[in-house]
């Protein structure tokens, strides 16, 4: 295809720029990447007490994180990133509590390269016949760099948590499970089924909202292929590709990707705790501690979870004005009102965030004109039917509401709005630059620089709210681990 060489040039220049912004914003201008960070050793715990058999860690790692059951303590991040770590704690243990910024690098490597061939992807079904020109590589390689240094990916790279660990690696896997369902939708195989299998899982084992999402967007196609296969070629059978050039389905690969990603959380879970799904939050160290979880939990029979509190979740994470100006460098902060409580419902945290449009305007203009190509397909010329783009978004939006209906607010929780957001910020992309190409006229000059200027400004706000996030105290300080406790669960402000 014309200009495939100069398309990955653009993307690896922007993500090589983006990764550099990251650097310096993780490590806080020092470059130490292997500085030790606060719960930094609880991944490295997790892999040592596999290497012997067993999935308990020391009360001293896991800290207030920990689940007390049947007198040992266990912690409920997924395995994924402990496993990562094994082959460097198979060989030194002069690491341990030393990785979480080398693994936030790396699953910063895996998204960038996996949204950058999404992109190229999605090029290639909407302008496959265009080549592409200066113009258009030099905002293909802005538009990379701004995935990495103008999102929510950036604030993640603020403070090197493992629960930001977390959260930036969920993200990769659920961009590199799109990918693959992507590349499924165009020219369907068995290695692409199992590819996208393996990403849902890898996503399921990192951090299970994120996995959820991945997870229905594979049942979506699956379902899709199931009815293509009864001969169907209408409706939800839309949502898949049909037969392989050889007249095969492969329905068996992308059930079996489905139900293997769920079965290892089930059983992890039941190894830790005895359930296959339920966390046994009364058991948690914080809920000793804590006299607002205590009673958070006593007024939702015991869960922190429930639909009561998405009117308030989703109001706070879609409103355009969670954001204040400051006087101060970087001359943006988190607005001073909380979330708005709405009903009679009691509140584990409501700590300071922001919303999906306002601190990523410019992405949420695009995905906007993304689901609006979706929705009305004929005018975007596309060479396969576009209805099979949809599980990815459709996906991920139901994989929110593990945020969406839990008893705190936090901005991190944007993470988890942001694959379906990018993908569909992607289709929006290519569609303005489509329209730009048929209309050149000054009005679609001008939307398309409105765009631009939004996505600047949104690359400011989200670097400027990990910068405000970095401040309360510095490596270095006595006071930091209490700080940075205190920034996550958000005890150091005004609670509901």
């Amino acid at each position: 295809m014309p200009g495939a060489r100069r398309f990955a040039w653009a993307s690896a220049a922007g993500g090589a720029t983006a990764t550099a912004v990251f650097c310096w914003m993780i490590t806080n201008a020092r470059f130490d990447f292997f500085a030790r960070e606060p719960f930094g050793e609880i991944q490295d715990a997790q892999a040592r007490s596999l290497f012997h058999g067993h999935w308990d860690v020391p009360r001293r790692v896991v800290g207030f994180e920990g689940f007390l059951v049947h007198g040992r303590y266990y912690t409920y991040f997924g395995p994924f990133l402990a496993l990562l770590r094994m082959p460097v704690l198979l060989v030194t243990s002069a690491l341990d509590g030393r990785l979480t910024i080398v693994s936030m690098l790396g699953a910063l490597a895996v998204l960038l390269v996996a949204a950058s061939h999404l992109h190229w992807q999605m090029r290639s079904v909407l302008r496959a016949e265009r080549p592409v020109g200066r113009l258009e590589a030099l905002g293909v390689g802005a538009f990379t760099f701004l995935i990495g240094a103008g999102s929510i990916v950036v604030f993640l790279g603020s403070r090197a948590l493992v629960y930001h660990e977390v959260e930036l690696w969920g993200i990769a896997w659920a961009i590199v499970a799109t990918d693959a369902l992507v590349a499924f939708a165009r020219r369907p195989t068995r290695a692409l089924a199992i590819a996208a299998g393996v990403a849902t899982c890898g996503a399921m084992m990192t951090r299970v909202s994120i996995g959820v999402g991945a997870g229905v967007a594979l049942a979506c196609v699956a379902g899709a292929q199931l009815l293509r296969r009864l001969g169907r070629d209408r409706g939800l059978a839309r949502l898949g590709p049909g037969a392989d050039e050889h007249g095969h389905f492969h329905l068996t690969a992308l059930l079996v990707g489905g139900l293997v990603a769920v079965a290892l959380y089930a059983g992890v879970n039941v190894a830790r705790f005895g359930s296959p799904y339920q966390l046994p939050l009364d058991k948690q160290v914080f809920t000793q501690l804590d006299a607002q979880r205590r009673a958070a939990l006593a007024a939702n029979g015991g869960s922190l979870f429930g639909l009561k509190f998405a009117p308030t979740d989703y109001l706070q994470y879609a409103r355009p004005d969670a954001l204040r100006l400051s006087s101060r460098f970087p001359w943006v902060d988190f607005p001073r009102h909380r979330a708005t409580v709405i009903g009679n419902v009691t509140y584990d945290t409501i700590a300071p965030s922001s919303s999906i449009p306002a601190s990523m305007p410019g992405f949420t203009v695009l995905a906007v004109i993304g689901v609006v190509a979706l929705v009305w397909p004929r005018r975007a010329r596309a060479t396969i039917d576009l209805a099979r783009f949809w599980p990815p978004i459709v996906g991920g939006v139901v994989g929110t509401a593990f945020v969406g209906t839990i008893a705190f607010v936090a901005h991190r929780y944007l993470a988890d709005f942001f694959p379906p957001l990018l993908f569909a910020a992607i289709i929006g992309a290519q569609r303005v630059v489509s329209l730009l190409e048929d209309r050149p006229a000054r009005r679609a000059r001008i939307a398309a620089t409105g765009i631009a200027v939004l996505l600047v400004v949104g690359a400011w706000i989200s670097f400027g709210l990990g910068r405000v996030y970095q401040r309360p105290t510095r490596p270095g300080d006595p006071n930091y681990s209490r700080g940075v406790a205190a920034a996550v669960v958000g005890r150091s402000s005004t609670r509901n």
